[in-house]
């Protein structure tokens, strides 16, 4: 009996083993059938059609495995994938609803079609599965996003990337981020899908994206040009099916390079920002752009080539965005566009270059602020060294439309014309190096410029001078040594050619009408003379010759460097007439108070007859003869012309000259110092008499 029950216990066990061998060799040997009634209830619980595959499911690991799937999510949306992976623990094979806790996706490509999305109703139970499944892993996947109603080319976006997790932790909401790592590109995806309203809110956040991938997608045109360099960025993310996509914040970019295949514009920089920028309706708009390090390489104007560069993009919509509203765009210039993204305004920091091979370098350390008032108009300011040395700064205003409406200011300040080539600073047959100079040229109606240069300092070296620096500085400087100029440029013509030209002509002009210039330096009216008149053969100042001097001695206020020269005369044939005549006079009076024996003070008039009948015995006596009676001559003016000649060859009395001469010297040396005039700066001549002389006193400038 004993070894009946181990007998029969070994043939209990040997049944019970080969009972669990059949069931085991069931399941192992005919997988297909347990397989196929799993996906089926996986296909029915979600709603998901997955396309024939092959399948496989571990019951140790509860992992159900789908090799090269397709699945039809929903209308609009499908997937592919090398592998999927689910977790299915084998107690809830036979229970009603299979529990999912987790997907992983290998190599996911998914397609999804906006046009379909959101107008056809999803699959049966697909956002219960979504918000039942919990979890969600995309591993080095793709996702093609198109527009089947689109015209022209349905694609929207196309991205790659390393990871994509869904997680569902609210109620019809899917927490979304999505990552790509790699060796030249970075960037992060995190925000919230709403299930109901079809819409996302999130954060993108790229550390590095070379510009090429932005183009590559077509978010941004860049017509007729190329751009190059790594974006680096955080934007906010909103999307729905009714705005499409809009991205804002601030982006930069390492290291670029913007190419204007039209106008041949080159700009190179090492790092450049965009603030207030946003994208929507694959539009384009940055409310400040700023590059550091740059280097601008252009073949004319670069004010002229930035402004046409960044305006003419504007009209390819109706209206660009800006705060408070939006400024109409003018649609005659959208063939022309360049640049991709419309801007508001520029702020450049580097160096400008010139594309020919003679002399490149236009401007270094410079910075240009450019702002676009309307699609057509801007204004803009620049300020750097020119030929790497020279400080200057230009702003004014721009209208594209209106090439004659330009406003232009440009500026120097205190540049040492040192720096300068000496073909570039000789004037006149002088090098001025050493001169310092403030330049400012603003535009003129017409075209052209117009403006001042101003010698803070005036040095001359002579090589083969054509004039006198000496008195053109004596001249011109004023009491702070400052001489300006008045400049004017063509348009189109060399500020530097300009002013060169402007100074050689302003110094022989003011040579050669010294006087002129002078009174209208110093507001006189009428112009400076150098003849003080006088009355004959008095020292008596008229009115008009104390506008003079007082014309002269506001000219010394104004010019340090000036003296006046005095030189007074009394002349022959001006002043001894009027002299002779007091002379005749008197001998008459001396005559009459003789013969009737009165004094000559008492004598207040002579008789006409007596005062003839005396002249024509002065005239006999001079001529020793009667006065000859010829034809019709009447007595009275036979004593006329006795009078005259007596007039005319009365004995000159020279030391009445000399004190008339030395008296009108005296009066107006002492008329200057009471304007204020210094002794010193009165230098004067030996007062003198002549034979003829045009004034009574000669002023002359002597430095």
């Amino acid at each position: 009996m004993q070894t009946q029950k181990p007998a029969a216990r070994f043939v209990f066990l040997v049944v019970v083993l080969a009972i669990l061998l059949f069931l085991i060799s069931v399941m192992l040997m005919v997988p297909g059938r347990y397989t196929d009634q799993l996906l089926q209830q996986i296909e029915n619980q979600t709603g998901v059609e997955v396309l024939p595959v092959e399948k496989e499911y571990a019951f140790l690991s509860g992992k159900f495995l789908l090799t090269k799937p397709e699945l039809r999510i929903s209308p609009g949306i499908t997937l592919k994938s090398e592998s999927i992976a689910v977790n299915v623990a084998w107690t809830s094979l036979w229970k009603k609803t299979i529990e999912l806790d987790r997907i992983d996706f290998k190599k996911p490509g998914i397609f999804l079609d906006l046009a379909i999305i959101g107008q056809k109703p999803p699959m049966p139970n697909l956002y219960q599965f979504l918000r039942e499944a919990g979890q969600f892993v995309f591993e080095d996947g793709s996702m093609r996003v198109v527009n089947s109603e689109q015209t022209g080319s349905s694609k929207v976006v196309s991205i790659d990337f390393s990871k994509m997790e869904l997680k569902t932790h609210r109620p019809d909401q899917i927490d979304i981020e999505v990552v790509k790592d790699s060796r030249h590109i970075n960037w992060s995806l995190g925000g919230i899908i709403d299930l109901k309203k079809l819409a996302m809110s999130g954060q993108l956040s790229i550390d590095e994206l070379p510009l090429a991938d932005v183009f590559s997608q077509k978010f941004l045109k860049c017509s007729n040009c190329s751009l190059k360099g790594s974006l680096s960025t955080d934007l906010s993310v909103e999307w729905s099916m009714d705005q499409g996509v809009e991205l804002t914040g601030t982006a930069k970019v390492l290291d670029g390079e913007y190419q204007d295949l039209g106008s041949g514009l080159n700009l190179d920089w090492k790092e450049l920002f965009a603030e207030g920028f946003r994208f929507r309706s694959r539009k384009a708009f940055v409310e400040d752009l700023s590059f550091r390090g740059g280097l601008l390489t252009v073949d004319g104007s670069p004010l002229e080539q930035i402004a046409r560069t960044v305006l003419r993009p504007l009209s390819a919509d109706g209206y660009l965005p800006v705060k408070g509203g939006s400024l109409p765009v003018r649609s005659s210039l959208s063939a022309k566009g360049s640049l991709p993204i419309a801007v508001k305004r520029i702020e450049f920091n580097g160096a400008v270059q010139s594309s020919q091979k003679k002399n490149p370098e236009l401007f270094s350390n410079s910075r240009v602020e450019l702002e676009v008032l309307s699609p057509e108009q801007y204004t803009f300011q620049l300020s750097g060294h020119w030929l790497e040395r020279v400080p200057v700064s230009l702003e004014g205003r721009v209208n594209l439309s209106n090439a004659v409406a330009p406003s232009l200011n440009l500026s120097a300040r205190d540049v040492d014309l040192s720096l300068l080539p000496v073909s570039d600073r000789s004037v006149a047959g002088y090098d001025l190096a050493g001169s310092r100079v403030n330049l400012n040229l603003a535009s003129s109606v017409g075209g052209g410029s117009r403006g001042k240069l101003i010698f803070s300092k005036l040095e001359a070296r002579p090589v083969n001078p054509e004039l006198d620096i000496n008195l053109v500085k004596a001249l011109m400087a004023n009491p702070q040594s400052i001489i300006a100029i008045d400049i004017k440029a063509r348009y189109g013509q060399s500020p530097l050619v300009a002013a060169g030209i402007a100074i050689h002509q302003t110094w022989e002009r003011v040579l050669e009408q010294p006087l002129q210039y002078l009174s209208h330096q110093a507001g006189i009216t009428p112009m400076l003379s150098t003849e003080i008149q006088m009355p004959a053969g008095k020292a008596l100042l008229t009115e008009n010759d104390k506008t003079q001097l007082k014309g002269w001695s506001r000219v010394l206020r104004i010019r340090p460097e000036l003296n006046l020269s005095l030189k007074a005369m009394a002349s022959k044939d001006r002043d001894w007439p009027t002299l002779s005549r007091a002379e005749l006079e008197s001998d008459l009076v001396e005559l009459y108070s003789a013969i009737h024996q009165t004094k000559p003070g008492e004598v207040k008039e002579i008789p006409v007859d007596i005062r003839g009948h005396l002249i024509e015995q002065m005239y006999l006596r001079a001529h020793n003869r009667r006065l000859p009676e010829v034809g019709d001559v009447s007595q009275d003016e036979r004593i006329k012309e006795a009078e005259q000649w007596l007039l005319v060859n009365w004995p000159a009395n020279q030391e009445k000259m000399d004190k008339l001469a030395s008296d009108r010297l005296n009066l107006v040396s002492e008329f200057l110092r009471n304007e204020g005039v210094s002794e010193k700066r009165i230098i004067s001549s030996p007062p003198s008499t002549v034979k003829q002389a045009g004034s009574a006193v000669e002023v002359q400038l002597v430095n």
